[in-house]
């Protein structure tokens, strides 16, 4: 293993380019800037703890860990080597009033993946999120923390370790329980660096902004962890508003106007009425528009409305989630909006909104979705949603190949399906067999 070049240097690490036969990686190495032997071994104790996380989770936009040596007198592990920092593309985004969709879904999935398994980062920043393999991944779990606290505490209560310019007030006061919200803050602040020309904020505060992304930097970063975004989702469902208006196509006059009465007026039955009869009669091919702008808190309004309007709304959604080829930057979007309206659905509704999860999930193979379709079909679903998707499995011979296809991909466990359709996929193997 032979060093090329000295990457960056941390508060406990270094990271270095390395050659390692004829392969290129990125070596990082417990290092940090002290001279107290005891905050030394507890940094290293971190470092351990980091490499250990990060080389159990398996995610795309993950920083995957190639090898390590944890025992060594300097402990290290290696990396893929990343081609470039998303510090470095918001420059070149800055200079040309960009906000890159497809990036930020990336950076968002990874913080969710992160949050769905308990765990909060607590040090994001554009640093730490790199290009590698024409997709942005999350790295440098050090500060990362478990929602669920660990029996051994390596933070003390006044730690305030992180990035000053993107941590959380709660950093400041009580670093070991921050909250997921933390992280929430800190992709603010990220936010903030990536739509602003010359981005200016104080730490720990909340940003101040007049531009078309104010409200949402502003909830991000409210002092009260409370009052921000409570989950990934609700940002992400809140910046794609924000794109949907800025960056994304834009209705037609008359499609315009119907839809501009149900998103001011989601108590307005009338106004579902002439949406509703609007987008039944247009071709298929011509409701997306529409249908991409309806969020899941204008559906719950519907919901809470009129049942009736409610199921015709979802017949169409689902129609178009399943004949639809959707950018794939969008997949993780409508997964959310369709997962929100499932725990209020009738058990006709929620089985058409697993099987639009299962279609949209396979179909542009995304992981965020595979798991929400699994999470739906696991041991805690009711009985009522699982005699019916078995009717369906036995009608439609393709759902098992999205199944099985879902256990391959994000390797799934077969026993994390609910015991019916486990029971359902092993029967089909061994009838396969033996035929």
């Amino acid at each position: 293993m032979r060093e090329i070049r000295e990457i960056n240097r941390g508060g406990y690490g270094v990271v270095h380019e390395v050659l390692v036969g004829r392969q290129h990686l990125a070596r990082k190495t417990f290092n940090p800037i002290t001279p107290d032997e005891d905050l030394r071994e507890k940094l290293k104790k971190r470092f351990k703890r980091e490499v250990r996380i990060q080389s159990k989770i398996h995610h795309p936009n993950i920083m995957p860990v190639l090898d390590s040596d944890l025992d060594a007198v300097v402990p290290w592990f290696t990396m893929p080597l990343a081609s470039e920092s998303f510090e470095q593309k918001i420059i070149r985004d800055r200079s040309q009033g960009l906000v890159d969709i497809a990036a930020w879904q990336d950076i968002l999935a990874a913080v969710e993946e992160l949050h769905r398994l308990g765990y909060v980062h607590r040090d994001l920043k554009p640093q730490n999120l790199l290009w590698l393999d024409d997709k942005w991944t999350l790295a440098d779990f050090g500060l990362i923390l478990p929602v669920a606290r660990d029996t051994t505490i390596i933070s003390s209560s006044h730690s305030a370790y992180g990035s000053h310019f993107y941590a959380a007030p709660e950093q400041l006061t009580d670093f070991r329980n921050a909250p997921e919200q933390a992280d929430i803050f800190a992709l603010g602040c990220v936010l903030h660096d990536n739509v602003e020309s010359t981005p200016s904020r104080i730490p720990f505060a909340q940003i101040r902004s007049s531009g078309p992304y104010a409200v949402i930097l502003e909830k991000c970063t409210e002092f009260d962890p409370r009052r921000r975004f409570p989950k990934v989702a609700a940002l992400r469902s809140a910046l794609f508003d924000q794109w949907r208006i800025s960056q994304l196509e834009q209705p037609i006059a008359d499609d315009a106007d119907v839809l501009k009465d149900v998103l001011s007026s989601p108590t307005d039955a009338d106004a579902w009425r002439r949406f509703l009869a609007h987008v039944e009669g247009l071709q298929a091919r011509d409701r997306h528009i529409l249908l991409s702008s309806v969020n899941a808190d204008v559906l719950m309004e519907l919901k809470g409305l009129d049942d009736i309007l409610f199921t015709r709304m979802m017949n169409l959604i689902s129609e178009w989630v399943e004949g639809t080829g959707f950018d794939f930057n969008f997949c993780d979007v409508i997964g959310d909006r369709l997962v929100t309206t499932y725990g209020v659905s009738p058990v006709r509704i929620r089985c058409q909104i697993v099987l639009s999860l299962l279609e949209l999930s396979v179909s542009h193979n995304r992981w965020h979705v595979m798991k929400q379709a699994g999470s739906l079909l696991d041991h805690a679903a009711d009985n009522d949603l699982i005699d019916r998707f078995l009717i369906e499995l036995g009608l439609n011979s393709g759902l098992r190949s999205k199944l099985e296809r879902i256990e391959e991909v994000i390797s799934w466990p077969r026993e994390r399906w609910h015991p019916k359709i486990a029971a359902y996929l092993n029967q089909a193997n061994v009838d396969n067999a033996e035929q």
